[in-house]
């Protein structure tokens, strides 16, 4: 019996010890493998103030300017606020066309025996400048920063680089000096009465009474029985509308120190340099009110692109929501020069100066670590 208990005893260490190792039970340290992340990412928004704009310069407003000498005879003549045409009579020599018309009763002189056409240009002279502030701008950031260590036990830093996206939006609407200069055609009516309702075109026809067509044309000499030039200056007749449309980018980079106030709660305090690059359409609406018809407007513009750079500074609170979530939130100071934007068009040269040296803020968004 004692040797059976000994061959046993035997026969089971030696099974035990020829155990397939793959069902031994491994021991894992997970924190072998923990890797804390280093990377952050930014995303928010970012009101921003303090971008200044002002305008000035002069330029060139006016009517057609096709109406020859006054002597010729059988050319077209238009005018701001009328035609003379070529007659289109076979043969007629009386010296008269019957292809003509107006828009303006004010137009018809000396109780109805007079026809008057018109030219006009203002040269505005006006040298004063307008200033606009304008106002707050909505925007978005992106920023990518490293953790690079701690400096002691509550005080760490990190580098950054990011990019913002703003709008820039600035108009004036004002009335400028300008001088008007008014060329005047004068016809004689010899006696013709014109008839009702403006526009008036000839050659033109009507109904009697009865139903009957009737001619209702008048004839217009064709050459002026005289011409007039005059000129004033005021700033009542014309009126600038100066606007300034566009978006600016700013890249940025620099040392982020971060304090932990708790373990939840930091402060942070960022700056380094800046660099924008903004691109702006300027455009400026000239309108003169004549003396007869229509209002004349002319609008001259230019768009163009200007690097500047300068620096940057920020100070955030962020809040921890998760190990690898946040929420931040902060106001920022920015220099970045400014420039001069023109329009050489048409006569006109127009500047506006935009300032964005003084622009300050404030962010907000969400932290991820990674």
């Amino acid at each position: 019996m004692k040797k059976f208990y000994l061959l046993a005893f035997l026969t089971l260490a030696s099974l035990s010890r020829a155990q397939n190792p793959e069902d031994d039970i491994p021991n894992f340290n997970f924190d072998d493998y923990f890797v804390e992340p280093k990377f952050s990412l930014s995303v928010g928004t970012r009101t921003l103030n303090g971008t200044k704009s002002s305008f000035a310069g002069q330029g060139l407003v006016q009517s057609s300017q096709s109406i020859s000498d006054e002597v010729s005879t059988d050319v077209v003549r238009s005018y701001h606020d009328g035609v003379v045409v070529r007659d289109q009579r076979d043969g007629a020599t009386d010296g008269k066309t019957n292809t003509w018309g107006y828009t303006d009763a004010r137009q018809v002189l000396d109780d109805g025996a007079t026809m008057s056409f018109h030219t006009y240009k203002a040269d505005i002279t006006d040298s004063a400048m307008r200033s606009k502030d304008p106002g707050m701008s909505l925007g978005t950031e992106l920023v990518v920063s490293r953790d690079m260590g701690n400096i002691s036990k509550r005080l760490q830093w990190r580098l950054f680089a990011g990019v913002g996206i703003n709008g820039i939006e600035s108009s004036v609407r004002d009335s400028v000096l300008a001088t008007i200069t008014t060329v005047t055609d004068k016809y004689s009516l010899d006696g013709q009465t014109l008839p009702p309702g403006l526009p008036y075109g000839a050659p033109s026809s009507g109904v009697d009474a009865d139903g009957n067509v009737i001619e209702t044309t008048v004839y217009l000499d064709r050459k002026p029985d005289s011409r007039t030039t005059t000129t004033a200056s005021n700033n009542t007749q014309v009126t600038n509308f100066w606007h300034l449309k566009g978006t600016y980018l700013t890249m940025r980079l620099g040392p982020t120190l971060i304090y932990s106030i708790t373990d939840n709660l930091r402060f942070t305090v960022s700056g380094g340099p800046a660099l924008v690059y903004s691109g702006t359409t300027y455009s400026v609406e000239q309108t003169l009110v004549p003396d007869t018809s229509d209002t004349l407007v002319t609008t001259v513009s230019e768009t163009e692109g200007n690097n500047l750079s300068g620096y940057y500074v920020d100070a955030t609170m962020e809040y921890l929501i998760t190990e690898r979530a946040g929420l931040y939130m902060g106001a920022f100071y920015q220099s970045t020069g400014t420039y001069v934007q023109t329009i050489t068009e048409n006569g006109s040269s127009y500047t506006t100066d935009v300032d964005l040296s003084k622009l300050q803020g404030f962010r907000a968004g969400l932290n991820f670590k990674f």
